[in-house]
């Protein structure tokens, strides 16, 4: 038997199932009256502000589908005629609540902002003037370069790609068949009791060798270029959007190594962007002096050219300097992304140089930046030359300008340059600073507290005893071992003679500053000092004429020996000639010393005349 199809209105229920259906009534929805839907409907319309929840409600009722068949019709439709018939027993207010909040449903036409894409927005950066940090002006960066969103995942890829790039990879361990060994089998394979092995260079055996070590491995990582430059301009935009990246317009140069003002310097940056911290200048070229203050300060701060930081460096310290020049160079060499254009390093785009032209005009200071460019172990002795070279300058300078400040204070810098020029050729020859040997110079023998001295008085000592040993085997080779020892004095006698000289010359420069100091008492002192290392002067020549009459006898000596006489010849017009500097030079001194006391006299007798005339 076939079972037919329930009609439309009718339910069946599993008590039922088989049978024939019970009619089961459907509750109909109750209708409403149209008029109250029209009133609903004007006062929604006509009421400026949102109606209440209150008539709101069965509005929202109404406009669901009446004729869905559902169980909750008749509910509904109750709920429905008892709201809208306590909405009709009370009178409708439709003037908004005086607490409500009116906000219009539509913009008017002038008030619509387009929205420009990331890539046609512009920032403003403020471009300060180092040292000073000064706010000069604004330059317009795109917002594509210096204002993008940070994002971490991107910069966290950029960071573990350097971090991969520099790992070595050195790590190197030799296996069975490196290590250098015997191949004999240690014991026999059975008969011991003890466990099989084979030779000395098992793994495992303490000395043999090691099984699956370390092997020299690239640790390198790829990463899109896109990647990396997008990288490089979200670091750059993390430390602008921060306030830490301080854009400058010059060269960060500064015109001496000074710790004192690289210091204040950094402590002012530090203070105008808040908190402490290091901070990471980068700059175009190498900036010398820069360079060797950061490192006399030694305060973890930290300069690299712009070829040289990578993306890490960027977000490390507190504070970001650059060059405006470096910040060209970085962007342009990071946006293929953008551009998709490769830069090439020989690109006419990029700035190679960056002078500071405002430290160009300083006399003396392209000297001062040449030299500390120099290699570390030859700067010590082209220190001397660039100081006297500056200084002449500077004194040549000076003569050409009017009386006034600013001659004097050229001229001031001229006499100590030229002083600290004399002091480093002084520590060069003797290998003694200036400053310690100022402080023996008046005790006695300070001279042979120099260390080149004493290396050659330790020279002298044990040639001396080689020449007496060689008497007793070879005369030859005695006066051989003489005439080295009689060179060795004409050496040391050399030394003192010019220590003794750039000591006067450091003194009458130090006067002559000191003079033109106006500080009149320093300036005595420092002649009074200069006078006596005149006289040393004097009598150092002297020792150094006779050295070398005495290392001319003693060629002739040798040459006698050897029977060699033209070399007798030679020696014995090297004798006159030293005898006859050795005269001349006392009689000299002899005429020197008489002028200066016939001076003296003169200078007594001017005194006493005043005196006598009173009396």
């Amino acid at each position: 038997m076939s079972r037919r199809p329930c009609p439309r209105n009718l339910t069946t229920t599993s008590a039922h199932r088989g049978r024939v259906p019970v009619p089961v009534p459907v509750p109909v929805p109750v209708p409403v009256p149209v008029p109250v839907l029209v009133l609903a409907l004007v006062v929604s319309t006509t009421q400026p502000a949102m109606a209440t929840s209150r008539i709101s409600a069965p509005l929202r009722a109404i406009a669901r589908p009446l004729g869905s068949p559902s169980t909750r019709h008749a509910a509904l439709a109750a709920r429905c005629t008892k709201s809208i018939a306590s909405c009709l027993a009370r009178p409708l207010s439709t003037s908004p609540c005086s607490r409500a909040a009116v906000s219009p449903t539509t913009a008017s036409a002038s008030a619509f902002v387009p929205v420009q894409p990331l890539a046609q927005q512009t920032v403003l950066a403020t471009v300060h003037r180092f040292p000073s940090l000064e706010p000069l002006r604004f330059d317009v960066f795109p917002a594509n370069h210096l204002h993008l969103p940070t994002r971490k995942d991107v910069l966290h890829r950029a960071v573990i790609y350097e971090g991969d790039m520099t790992r070595l990879g050195t790590a190197s361990t030799k296996n069975r068949f490196e290590v250098r060994g015997s191949a004999r089998k240690m014991r026999p394979q059975k008969g011991s009791g003890r466990a099989r092995i084979g030779d000395v260079k098992s793994p495992t055996i303490r000395s043999g060798g090691v099984s699956h070590g370390p092997r020299p491995r690239d640790f390198s990582t790829e990463l899109q270029k896109k990647v990396y430059d997008l990288a490089w301009r979200t670091a750059l935009s993390y430390r602008f959007r921060r306030g830490e990246l301080i854009i400058v317009d010059n060269a960060m140069e500064i015109e001496s190594p000074s710790t004192r003002l690289l210091e204040h310097v950094l402590k002012y940056q530090a203070k105008q962007k808040g908190g402490k911290g290091t901070s990471l200048l980068v700059t175009l070229e190498e900036r010398p002096m820069l360079e060797m203050a950061l490192e006399q300060l030694d305060a973890g701060d930290r300069t690299l050219l712009w070829d040289e930081v990578d993306v890490k460096n960027l977000l490390e310290g507190s504070r970001l300097v650059i060059e405006r020049a470096a910040l060209h160079n970085i962007l342009l060499s990071h946006q293929e992304d953008l551009t998709h254009t490769p830069i090439k390093p020989w690109d006419k785009r990029l700035v190679r140089s960056s002078p500071a032209e405002e430290l160009e005009s300083t006399i003396g200071w392209p000297e001062f930046r040449g030299l500390m460019l120099t290699e570390p172990k030859d700067r010590d002795a082209a220190r001397a030359d660039a100081y006297e070279s500056v200084a002449s300058t500077r004194y040549a300078y000076a003569e050409s300008l009017p009386e006034g400040p600013k001659r004097t204070e050229l001229m001031v810098s001229a006499y100590n340059l030229l002083a600290e020029a004399k002091q480093y050729q002084f520590a060069q020859r003797t290998g003694m600073p200036f400053a310690d040997y100022a402080r023996i110079q008046n005790k006695r023998n300070a001279t042979s507290h120099f260390p080149r001295i004493q290396a050659l008085d330790y020279q002298i000592t044990a040639k001396t005893q080689l020449g007496g040993t060689a008497e007793e085997t070879s005369r030859v080779a005695a006066e051989t071992h003489y005439v080295e020892v009689r060179e060795l004095e004409v050496d040391k006698q050399d030394i003192i003679h010019e220590a003794a000289l750039l000591a006067a010359q450091v003194q009458e420069h130090v006067a002559e500053a000191h003079s033109l100091a106006g500080d009149a008492a320093a300036a005595e002192l420092a002649l009074a000092r200069a006078s006596v290392q005149r006289t040393n002067v004097d009598s150092h020549e002297l020792e150094l004429l006779s050295a070398r009459v005495e290392l001319a006898k003693q060629k002739k000596s040798l040459a006698h020996v050897q029977g060699n006489g033209k070399a007798q010849q030679e020696a014995q017009e090297q004798i006159k000639a030293a005898h006859e500097a050795l005269e001349t030079a006392m009689a000299e001194q002899e005429a020197l010393n008489s002028v200066a006391e016939a001076e003296e006299l003169e200078e007594l007798e001017e005194r006493e005349q005043p005196v006598q005339e009173k009396r």
